[in-house]
């Protein structure tokens, strides 16, 4: 499948428009329509770490579809054991929408997925 098309599939999976993308990665729209339509060849690395952050995928998986890296099936592609989410905010650097969160923004955002995911478990044990 050409790189336009799997770059406009995945932007209409996740249900955002092209200005949405754009905003949330600092791709221009027209940019962005121009690839979506195969008027423009593959982006840039750099493009495209931007556009995985504007379409919330995975960098290496848009650099696969482009072209810059080979499919590889790996043991490392798939970790063995589920990730604590918690650790895992705790201990790397994470971006919403490309701004660096702090470590209160980051103990605000566990405390809120904590809230939400205890409030919905009651919900389903109750039903």
């Amino acid at each position: 499948m050409p790189f336009y098309d799997v770059l406009k599939d995945l932007r209409k999976e996740k249900g955002y428009t092209i200005r949405e993308v754009s905003g949330r990665s600092g791709v221009s729209p027209a940019y962005i329509s121009q690839l979506e339509n195969g008027q423009r060849g593959i982006p840039s690395p750099d493009v495209l770490m931007k556009l995985s952050e504007g379409l919330n995928t995975s960098y290496s998986e848009l650099m696969r579809h482009a072209g810059y890296l080979e499919q590889v099936e790996s043991s490392l592609d798939k970790p063995s054991a589920p990730i604590n989410l918690r650790r895992f905010l705790r201990d790397n650097e994470v971006a919403l929408d490309g701004v660096p969160l702090t470590a209160e923004d980051k103990e605000w955002v566990e405390r809120m997925l904590t809230a939400l995911f205890w409030k919905e478990r009651r919900r389903t044990d109750r039903e």
